[in-house]
């Protein structure tokens, strides 16, 4: 017992002599560190050394509000101008865009700063300005105002803006087309990756990379007569954040409306809506290269597999064969093969004596997505070239009505190869049920399901998506996008619309 306490109280003056020597030590560093300034308040070398490498600008600006939405005015006042001089504030914001490696790799998304006008006036005699102005149109997140006598930077200030989001129309029948609308969604990556939800159930992304931090969703209305709740997550993993309340975002909102499903007449109409807007215009492919005077058009610059397409030609070697060849592409991502280029031959046909021709001939069933070149060539050598898109097409839907459980097949055709245009995401009364790819299958997609629900019409809509990419996160991959109109990378590439009658049984 003595053995032990005498060990305990040895063990207690160790204690307080290490105590000791380390407040002593924190003690003398502080003092080593600091030091008064002239206003008498204590300030540490760190924060003198911070002083002297970022210049104090010589104006003060005061915000009325520190965030805020698209729209929201801000009143402010700004001190220490040079006096009766023109002054200008400036918004500084970003420009977004989708990055392809070549013509099929998807590598991310990446942005770059700009400066936009905020608004301007004239300091008065005491070097002091006042006004407002709106929170501008554009992407969200933190920006800053910069406040500017012709080239010198006299101060700046920050604000937060959130997103907002509307919808309409607010009821209709089964299969209505419903439009989501948002403005000033933001370019961080943990402020840009948004999903939608109908009755609980994933439907798809909302992106506003290239929009400028504006979109527009489209899907339809879908389920039982009354009311639907549609909900706007935020989620950087792809999916939706639930405890959105204790992300580090839950500063951005979660907004929710209500779609009532009317008794109406429903339109059953199946179809490929009309072809879209690519970001930015899509990809740029590579410059046709044709001999001195060759000059070949086709009447229409797409069309589904089938259609006619008339191509007229001139300034060829007269009265000579010309054999056109079709490029396109072959192989598997996944088979560990690889994949190529490959010719196949389109057709064959003599010029006149003026060197010209001009012949109908259907789309080839093959892949869609970006553009296929056709080259022109006489005696295996090439005079002319030009571009034609295959675009998608529902060839058939083997059952379009029948109890819950009918097997139901959909062919489609004019898929795409690349990395952002091979896939179509499917979803069943706004749920997403998976993927599927038309690479290996030379643009021809076989899709087997089985119906299901309560007797009613039920929606099935395919969604362009992108299949993979070099930037893994926020994770965009592999999900309906909703904002596929004007914001969908390198490829125009149409919603499906299509729909199964679950009768009784």
């Amino acid at each position: 017992m003595n053995k032990n306490r005498k060990k305990y109280n040895i063990y207690l003056g160790l204690v307080f002599i290490l105590l000791f020597v380390i407040s002593g030590c924190s003690s003398t560093n502080t003092a080593k560190e600091s030091s008064e300034n002239k206003s008498g308040t204590i300030e540490t070398k760190k924060d003198q050394t911070k002083q002297e490498t970022q210049p104090v600008l010589p104006g003060e600006i005061i915000l009325s509000t520190e965030k805020g939405v698209v729209g929201t005015p801000v009143q402010f006042t700004i001190k220490g101008l040079e006096p009766n001089t023109d002054t200008k504030l400036e918004w500084k914001t970003v420009e977004g865009k989708y990055d392809l490696k070549g013509l099929y790799e998807f590598t991310g998304v990446s942005f770059k700063d700009k400066v936009v006008p905020l608004t301007s006036g004239k300091s008065d005699g005491n070097g002091q300005m006042e006004g407002d102005f709106s929170v501008p149109s554009g992407f969200g997140g933190n920006h800053t105002i910069y406040v500017k006598q012709g080239n010198k930077l006299m101060t700046q200030a920050n604000i937060q803006v959130n997103p907002t989001f509307k919808m309409s129309p607010e009821s209709g029948p089964i299969g209505t087309e419903i439009t989501i609308t948002a403005d000033g969604i933001g370019y961080a990556d943990m402020e840009r990756n948004w999903q939608l939800t109908y009755d609980n159930k994933f439907t798809g992304l909302l992106t506003a990379i290239t929009t400028d931090g504006k979109a527009v969703a489209k899907m339809r209305a879908s389920g039982g007569l009354g009311k639907h709740t549609l909900t706007i997550w935020h989620g950087y993993l792809g999916m939706a954040y639930i405890n959105h309340e204790q992300a580090p975002t839950s500063y951005l909102p979660v907004p929710f409306f209500t779609f009532t499903v009317t008794d109406e007449k429903i339109d059953k109409t199946q179809r490929v809506e009309a072809i879209p807007t690519a970001a930015d215009g899509g990809v740029v492919m590579p410059e046709l290269k044709n001999e001195s005077g060759v000059k070949v058009t086709l009447d229409k610059d797409s069309g589904v597999v089938g259609e006619s397409v008339k191509m007229s030609a001139s300034g060829l070697p007269k009265n000579q064969k010309i054999d056109l060849v079709f490029n396109t592409m072959r192989g598997s991502r996944v088979s560990g093969n690889g994949f190529g280029e490959k010719q196949l031959d389109l057709f064959s046909i003599q010029t006149d004596d003026q060197g010209s021709f001009t012949k109908s001939f259907p789309v080839p069933d093959d892949l869609g997505g970006i553009p296929h070149r056709i080259d022109l060539k006489v005696n295996g050598k090439i005079y002319g070239q030009t571009y034609l898109s295959i675009t998608p097409s529902i060839v058939k839907m083997t059952q379009t009505s029948g109890p819950a459980g009918t097997p139901v097949q959909i062919e489609i055709k004019g898929v795409g190869w690349t990395e952002y245009d091979n896939t179509y995401n499917i979803t069943y009364d706004n749920a997403y049920v998976g993927y599927v790819c038309g690479f290996n299958t030379a643009g021809t997609v076989i899709v087997n399901m089985v119906a299901s629900g309560e007797p009613g019409y039920h929606i099935i809509d395919f969604y362009p998506g992108i299949y993979r990419g070099k930037q893994q996160k926020p994770d965009i991959y592999l999900a309906p996008q909703l904002t596929y109109g004007e914001d969908h990378p390198g490829s125009s590439i149409p919603a499906i619309r299509l729909g199964f009658e679950v009768t009784n049984p």
